[in-house]
This record gives C-alpha cells, structure tokens and sequence, in this order.
C-alpha cells in the first residue's frame, strides 16, 4: 500500500505540524532544530521493526509544556495520523477472504496516540461477510429467514445464540463465527489491513559497524537483552555469511567458517563499490580468529571478529573503525537495510536521518543515485538533509520544508509559539530553510552554463518570449530548448 500523507501533532517541539503529502521520495529540507528528526522519529512510531523500543512515552515525548505528570494525556488527537491507498491486489486479496465489495473505499487513515494503540477507519460493508457466511452455512430456509436482516458479525452471533435448540448447520456456523471473528468481521477485517501496513525503518549516524567486536561480550549483551545499536548492524553483518555469533563461537574447524566470512566479504565488496565512486580500489575483509591477551579487554578473551578494509593501490589494510566517517556511514547502511529487508520483506517504508551527512558532494550524489535506482522502484523514502547535494533537481516538487514557526505581534512585539510546520510549498518565507533548495538549483543551472554551447540566463518569462519571436523572425529560425526556472531568494 501506499502512504499519502502524515500529520503530526502534540510530540516533542511539534505542536501540529499540519497534514503534508508523502511522494516516491521525500526530502524534509529544514534548519537544525527545526524539528525534521521530531518528524521521522514519530513516523517510525507508528508500526516500527521493534514495537518494545519505540513506543511513545509521555514524559519524554509529550512537549514538555503541555506534559502534568498527574493528567492523563488525551486520546485525540493523536500524535500521528496518517492516510493510506490500497493497492488493486491489496483490495483483491481483502476480497477474497471475506467477500467482494466489503471494501468500500481505497483509502483509509490510521491513528497512533500514547496509548500505542492503532485505530484504523476503514470505509467497508461488513453485511458482505454475513452474507457470505451465511451463504455457505446449508441453513434451511427457515434458518435463513431467522438471520436474513443481520447486518454485522456480531448480530448473527448473538441471534444464532438465542435460538437453542440449535441445527447442526446453525452450530456449525456459530463455531466458525467464534474461530475466525473472535472480534467481529469489522476487526477481522482491519487486522488484514493492518498486516499489510509496511514496517518503518529508521537509520541514522549511530547505527554504525564497529570495526572490533568480542563474540563472547555480544553473545552475553545477547541473552541479558541489552543489544545495542551497533551489536544490531555486527548481526546484520554475520547474517549476510549465514551465521549467528553462536555459531561463531562455538565453531569446530575455521576453514569452514572463514570461507563463509569470504564470501560475504565478496558480497559486501560488490554492493558497495557499485555506489561508492571515492575509491575503486578498496577491498573488504572480514576475519573472525582468536583474542591476543595483551589487546584491551573485552578484546582479549574468546573470538574476536575484525573487519578491515585493503587498499589494493597502496597494498595496505586498515581497520574499519579508521576509515572516514562517510565510508563507515554508507558501508553500515548498505549491511543494516539488507539484512533488514531479509527479516521483513519489501513491505517497507524507509526513513533516513541526515544520510550520508559526513560524505564528500560526489559520495553524497552516489547515495542519491542509489536512492533513486535501488529504492525508490520498491519503497517508499522520507529523509532529512541540509546538503544541496542530497536534493534531486529534477523532483523538487518533492520537497517539504520544515520550520520551528514563532509569530511576533506587531503591536505588542511578543512572540507566540507555533512549533514545528511542514509545508508543501518550496518558496518558503524563510531564505534559511530553502538555501539547500537554492543551492541545489544554482548547482543544477551553474552546470549547464558549463557543458552548455550557448547558455543565456534572462530575468523573467516575458524575456523568455521575446527571445522566441525574435528567434522565429530569422530566415533560419533556431529552435532552442529552454529550461524554465523560478526560485524566489
């Protein structure tokens, strides 16, 4: 299914953010403290790849001017709201299960407040379930008209309770309805849609690959329940080889084991150099071997696992913790998001926090291009950035501008809070949230006046018509392809 829109109210610095649309690929483009991480963190909130982790919190995620610790927080509104579309197949598959036409509509909303419940409202028919179910029950004729004005589950549930004694084709159905809509068919209904909803996955710079991990310690972190962040992107890693750190430290031989690890060194090597255009020459090594006892503990005891990186120009490897920021930054994404899509499928909604925030402008174009090629076929992508770079030129449209709004009476000169905002307009009032947008544009015009053979920049649209007349009244008229653009400072 597809998201088309989000609003959030009554979380962290956002107040109400006001309902915004939700593209292929959209950009959050805002000033720091602005409220765009706010923004992601809620979305991953409502259906997120561990409901223990991320649920709301009143006294952390409540604003903090609003929260009492002695009143309850109310249930509406809710601190996320969204709208869906159900694909045709989607529709199809509900159809089947529970009858043709009890879905009514191909949208629907979803809520999410600090109770952490999930309220669907789903325009449907639930009578088509009666009937159906009715329809294949062998009732007798007058068992039919006994149940013919029932609209919903429950009614025939409770109507086929009041008449003992019983058929058996009436207690056939009565079980069914009590096996398979314990609920009612409304709830049977919306626990089918709501297993279809895509999981949120949210990455941003912490969840990096450590270059040194003790097998030992993180198989302890493991079973006390205490995995952190990066324990997280080392088992993505070890999934990738087809192991778990219980194989690793109980292994027998080590060939076995370090073909494995070979293999996705490979796997990791060619996913990664695909993308990363810095440096060609570079070659991952994953290695698992015995501690040394004078390293620093917990690195000198048990099965240690090293990933280094070769330099095959300077014939020369390095640990993985001593590479550069941004090429530890895109090499942990790649091992987190397909490990990730292994667990959880393609019903995916990916979320990225400042992405490729520490990468040189031609890496930062390598993980765009990335974005564009290899998820945005599949997935949807909501992102944060600050960089020109990280915007695509040629989809501005969307963007959606972030801002931490204060209204200043004119009269009075005092300010009134208005928290963050988020809007589909690219010419914001504020030069400071759309300079990444201008600079993007600069950039993309500043291009062509370089590859360019005749380039000419003019101040409006009407210049934009006389060059057309006059380039009609030349006895051999040239017709040159004009690329209109207009960006308010």
């Amino acid at each position: 299914m597809r998201l088309l829109s989000v609003q959030v109210r009554d979380f962290r610095c956002v107040d109400d953010s006001d309902e915004f649309k939700i593209a292929d690929v959209t950009c959050l483009v805002g000033k720091n403290e602005s409220g765009k991480t706010a923004l992601l963190k809620s979305l991953h909130k409502l259906k997120p790849d561990a409901d223990t982790k991320e649920a709301f919190v009143p006294d952390r995620d409540y604003p903090k001017r609003k929260w009492r610790p002695d009143t309850k927080i109310p249930e509406d509104p809710p601190a996320i709201a969204t709208k869906w579309e159900l694909k045709p197949e989607e529709i199809e598959e509900i159809e089947l299960k529970f009858g043709k036409g009890v879905i009514t509509g191909k949208t629907f909303s979803l809520k999410k407040g600090y109770d952490n419940v999930r309220r669907f409202s789903i325009d449907m028919d639930e009578s088509v379930i009666v009937k159906g179910l009715v329809g294949g029950a062998g009732l007798s004729t007058d068992e039919r008209k006994l149940v013919n004005k029932c609209k919903t589950v429950n009614t025939l549930k409770s109507v086929l309770s009041d008449q003992p004694p019983r058929s058996s084709s009436q207690e056939a159905l009565l079980q069914k309805l009590a096996k398979e809509f314990p609920k009612g068919g409304s709830m049977a209904v919306i626990e089918a849609v709501e297993a279809m909803v895509p999981t949120f996955l949210y990455f941003d710079d912490y969840l990096t690959l450590p270059g040194e991990v003790s097998i030992s310690a993180i198989v302890k972190r493991k079973d006390e329940n205490s995995l952190t962040d990066k324990d997280e992107v080392f088992l993505a890693l070890l999934s990738l080889a087809g192991t778990t750190v219980e194989a690793v430290r109980d292994a027998g031989t080590f060939e076995n084991f370090n073909a494995a690890l070979r293999a996705v060194s490979n796997k990791v090597t060619d996913m990664i150099f695909r993308y990363w255009s810095q440096n060609k020459h570079l070659d991952v090594q994953i290695r698992a071997d015995h501690a040394r006892p004078n390293d620093p503990a917990p690195l000198n005891a048990g099965w240690i696992c090293r990933t280094r990186i070769e330099n095959k120009r300077h014939r020369a490897d390095t640990s993985f913790d001593e590479r550069s920021r941004g090429f530890v930054w895109f090499f942990s994404f790649l091992i987190w998001f397909y490990q990730l899509k292994k667990v959880y499928g393609d019903n995916l909604i990916i979320l990225l926090d400042e992405p490729g925030l520490s990468l040189h402008a031609r890496a930062q174009h390598d993980l765009l291009r990335y974005i564009e090629e290899q998820l945005r076929p599949h997935y949807q992508v909501v992102y944060t950035t600050h960089s020109p770079f990280m915007i695509n030129p040629d989809d501005l449209l969307s963007a959606r501008t972030v801002e931490d709004v204060v209204e200043i009476d004119p009269k009075t000169k005092q300010e009134a809070l208005k928290g963050t905002k988020v809007g589909e307009e690219v010419l914001s009032v504020d030069p400071d949230t759309i300079s990444p947008l201008q600079r993007a544009l600069d950039y993309e015009i500043t291009q062509t006046l370089f590859i360019g053979w005749h380039t000419l920049l003019v101040e409006g649209e009407s210049d934009i018509l006389y060059i057309r007349w006059f380039s009609r009244q030349c006895p051999d008229p040239i017709l040159v392809p004009i690329r209109k653009y207009s960006f308010a400072a």
